[in-house]
């Protein structure tokens, strides 16, 4: 081999060593992977972030329409309400409320539950879990003052399974009344009398309220 073809030859290799052409395909295909797993990783947990928003905006709805009642409700008023809901929330899967009114008495230094009904399935407030649980999350108020609690809960699954598991979200909104002195379920409740109305209709269990 002539010394000028050995040349030649050495400056085709390190002109090839130097080279980088058809290497962009072999790094898309390494890389797509993780980019699609990224974007649609951004994408379902911008709209579980979306769809907590939504539950939330609907849960405050919900009590403002309950904070304008001046009329008596029933149990048909209330799973109207959780129709009204679902309908707030576009949820695919069943939505849950509970609606509870209690007044503040300043005697005993406790609040008392006038009422409280949970609707497709969920339990009844009791005043046990009144007291025990919900103490801290009411606002002060005056004496023989009463308010609203509107709790909802909304299950959310993604549509792809990319990490982020399923979830239910839950919130729980306080008002007072704005136009009548307390909220009435078919009767309305004896304020100051210091015991919790009780209908024999109460299913609640002394736990913890769950929120699924």
């Amino acid at each position: 081999m002539s010394i000028k073809t050995r040349n030649l030859m050495l400056a085709r290799l390190r002109t090839f060593g130097r080279k980088s052409d058809g290497s962009l395909s072999v790094e898309a295909i390494m890389v797509f992977p993780l980019l699609a797993w990224a974007y649609m990783g951004m994408y379902f947990f911008f709209d579980a972030y979306r769809q907590q928003n939504v539950n939330l905006l609907a849960a405050y709805t919900v009590a403002d329409l309950l904070s304008r009642e001046v009329d008596v409700i029933d149990w048909a008023y209330i799973t109207g309400v959780n129709t009204f809901f679902d309908y707030l929330t576009t949820s695919a899967e069943d939505t849950e409320i509970r609606i509870t009114a209690v007044y503040w008495d300043e005697d005993i230094n406790k609040h008392i539950m006038l009422w409280s009904k949970g609707t497709r399935g969920k339990a009844d407030l009791t005043q046990a879990q009144i007291e025990t649980y919900y103490r801290d999350e009411i606002p002060v108020m005056a004496d023989k003052d009463t308010a609203i609690l509107v709790e909802t809960w909304a299950y959310f699954e993604p549509i792809v399974k990319i990490g982020l598991p399923s979830v239910t979200f839950d919130n729980l909104i306080v008002t007072s009344p704005r136009f009548a002195p307390q909220l009435c379920y078919e009767v309305c409740g004896e304020i100051g009398s210091g015991t919790a109305h009780d209908d024999n209709t109460d299913d609640g269990a002394e736990d913890e309220p769950s929120s699924t």
